[in-house]
């Protein structure tokens, strides 16, 4: 079996998430796949491999153009608010409302952010980008 290990997931690491109306560390981390990565290793399940570069018209295949380009530049939008924000992760706490158009994209970043966000459970980190795209490349893989 090929396992594809993205080299660089550890760039996505989120400090806090929302989970039952409470700001707490995140579940996700770096730390619990290399747990996994380790299991996989000591049992030689498969062939663990590096992806080869993400091909970004097929990730707009998947995920619309605007989407992919908001997450390309979210991090340098955010900073763009308040040099200080280099100091927080992402999270969105405002989304549009029911009903309401989804088809013009808010000059706001707070509004844009939660236009492509569902929840607070996963951060927008300085490394998410890197990491996401290199998730990419191994599921194209």
């Amino acid at each position: 079996m090929l396992i594809f290990h993205n080299p660089v997931h550890d760039q996505h690491a989120g400090r806090h998430e929302m989970f039952r109306g409470k700001l707490v560390p995140c579940h996700e981390t770096p730390a619990r796949l290399e747990y996994v990565m380790d299991a996989l290793r000591q049992r030689g399940i498969g062939e663990l491999r590096a992806p080869s570069a993400p091909d970004m018209e097929l990730v707009k295949r998947v995920h619309t153009p605007r989407y992919v380009d908001f997450l390309a530049r979210a991090w340098q939008d955010w900073l763009a608010l308040d040099p200080t924000n280099a100091e927080l992760d992402i999270l969105p706490s405002v989304w549009p409302v029911r009903g309401f158009r989804h088809d013009i994209e808010p000059t706001n970043f707070a509004a844009r952010l939660g236009l492509f966000s569902f929840d607070s459970g996963c951060p927008i980190t300085a490394g998410t980008w890197t990491a996401a795209t290199a998730g990419a490349a191994c599921a194209i893989d």
